[in-house]
């Protein structure tokens, strides 16, 4: 099974993407190097996978979750990835898909930076929704 059927069939027990520039990423873009992003958060360098929309939404979210910068490179940082084991993640086409807005994106990293990454996505969507929740009100209505 090519890794294109093999994402296709992983996709039926997922939520549908309906970003079509996500799809291509995810589905035909994904196995080239021009299609990574890497986040850079605190002292991680995490590759991402997605349209370019939705890899700035997420790096945004995680980028709530640091006192310092979130950055978001669209080229192989100076260094490369430290990680041996985050290396050799880019290379597995069967790394789960998280859910941003209407698109997803990958996170094709080693299961501790993976976990790590998500968790800061997640924690920085409920910081944003906080902000946002107490900032609507405490507008005068």
């Amino acid at each position: 099974m090519d890794t294109y059927q093999q994402r296709s069939d992983d996709l039926s027990a997922e939520p549908p993407i309906q970003c079509e520039a996500c799809r291509t990423a995810l589905f035909v873009g994904g196995q080239t190097r021009d299609a990574l992003s890497f986040l850079l958060v605190d002292e991680l360098t995490v590759p991402l996978v997605g349209c370019d929309e939705h890899v700035e939404q997420f790096a945004a979210a995680c980028g709530l979750t640091t006192r310092g910068s979130a950055d978001l490179l669209r080229h192989r940082p100076a260094g490369g990835i430290q990680c041996p084991s985050c290396r050799l993640a880019v290379r597995n086409p069967t790394q789960p898909m998280i859910p941003v807005a209407d698109g997803a994106v990958v996170v094709p990293a080693c299961p501790e930076h993976q976990a790590d990454t998500v968790d800061r996505f997640h924690t920085g969507l409920q910081t944003r929704h906080q902000l946002t929740t107490t900032l609507d009100a405490s507008r005068p209505g």
